[in-house]
């Protein structure tokens, strides 16, 4: 999946305003990351549960498109630092010959 691939993934499922959502978790992720004592693993669950209220409070409703609009903002997020942290990765490993 490239670039390309993800944004005609959200355009074709977020809703507009769910939008905003995507860009609050990554740098919430960012930080929770780098913060001590908070385990890899929480972060994606913390991201989801944060991006569920939050999609909820920005559409303004507590239905199952709101919600599902939070879980596909937190999978946006997460598919956007691991496709980051893996091309980058892959590009350090290659310049190292291996």
């Amino acid at each position: 999946m490239n670039e390309t691939d993800l944004l005609a993934l959200v355009q074709q499922y977020m809703a507009d305003k769910a939008l905003i959502v995507v860009v609050v978790l990554m740098v919430l992720g960012y930080f929770l990351k780098r913060t001590p004592h908070v385990q890899d693993w929480m972060i994606p669950w913390s991201l989801t549960v944060v991006g569920i209220i939050l999609a909820c409070g920005i559409l303004q409703s507590f239905t199952v498109e709101s919600v599902v609009q939070g879980i596909l903002a937190a999978g946006i997020a997460n598919l956007t630092h691991q496709l980051w942290k893996q091309t980058t990765d892959k590009r350090e490993s290659d310049q190292d010959g291996n």
